[in-house]
């Protein structure tokens, strides 16, 4: 069992409006896995969490689609107090120790750098470093 097998089973039971049992589940994610993924982020199910998302925190209202990769000890919510956070794209690879705080659109295919503060939207195919987040380079379907 993984990580986001028990959030997939806190959010069912959420979605359905079964009471205590998403509450459960999200404590055992903290307990197994030392992260914090709460049952209210929209999670898609090919999303992976390397070393099991060690350290990982997700605020409550996040969405993050297909096939991205997160790797340890990143952020992924609001800021300033404020349930805003942040919608990932498609492909997205987010490295390690990197921040992404507030109300931001991460586009599809975006690589994101190991420790980056990311609190400006991103554009698709971009690849964004340093602190904060400045892109460095974008890919089009002509490089590819």
């Amino acid at each position: 069992m993984s990580n986001l097998v028990t959030h997939n089973i806190a959010r069912w039971f959420y979605v359905k409006k079964i009471p205590i049992l998403p509450k459960v589940f999200g404590r055992l994610t903290r307990l197994l896995y030392t992260c914090e993924i709460p049952y209210t982020a929209e999670i898609h199910s090919s999303v992976i969490f390397s070393h099991k998302g060690l350290g990982v925190v997700i605020g409550q209202d996040t969405k993050i689609e297909e096939n991205t990769k997160i790797l340890q000890n990143v952020t992924i919510g609001g800021r300033n107090g404020v349930r805003a956070n942040p919608k990932i794209g498609k492909n997205v690879l987010v490295g390690a120790g990197a921040c992404i705080l507030g109300d931001v659109n991460i586009g599809d295919n975006v690589k994101i750098g190991a420790n980056a503060v990311i609190l400006k939207d991103v554009q698709a195919n971009a690849t964004v470093v340093g602190v904060p987040g400045k892109e460095k380079a974008r890919e089009t379907n002509e490089n590819l």
